[in-house]
């Protein structure tokens, strides 16, 4: 089954549902009768992963009847050199308050190693911090503490679970 899934076959089937979007192929009429099981193939994995939309019968002695096939909103996202809505619709935006950043920084400065005099001005440093410094001190922190990561693709691997 996984010799007549073809990436180039994928990509045709997509844009030329894309071509007529909103509306269904006729999939008898587009493609006729197959030879192989290629274009049903095609078409469920696309449909598996959402990017189109697509009827079909199975009858009770084995034979499978294509219908119709549409573009979903996610293929037409898939094909936009942009990502299309979907790149704009789906960003998460995370938010640190300012008072969680204030916390894990004097966190930090009272672990670390080092003078209590110079920690304790630090830390008095820390709280006096308007938010836009506060926001400033934690990108530049993240940026070092990830370029100072030497196994930071192990890391992200490992959390990602991947």
């Amino acid at each position: 089954m996984g010799e007549l899934l073809d990436r180039h076959f994928q990509r045709k089937l997509l844009r030329d549902l894309a071509d007529l979007y909103p509306q269904s192929a006729d999939l008898k009429r587009s493609y006729g009768d197959q030879g192989d099981n290629r274009l049903l193939v095609n078409l469920a994995y696309l449909h598996e992963h959402g990017l189109i939309d697509f009827k079909w019968t199975k009858y009770s002695d084995g034979r499978i009847a294509l219908h119709t096939a549409t573009a979903t909103a996610r293929g037409l996202d898939f094909l936009a050199d942009d990502g299309g809505l979907g790149a704009i619709l789906g960003v998460v935006t995370v938010r640190l308050h300012d008072d969680t950043i204030r916390k894990l920084l004097i966190e930090k400065i009272e672990k670390a190693d080092g003078d209590s005099t110079i920690k304790g001005l630090m830390i008095a440093k820390v709280k006096e911090l308007p938010s836009e410094a506060l926001g400033s001190v934690a990108m530049t922190g993240l940026g070092a503490a990830l370029d100072q990561t030497p196994h930071l693709f192990t890391l992200l691997r490992t959390i990602l679970g991947i």
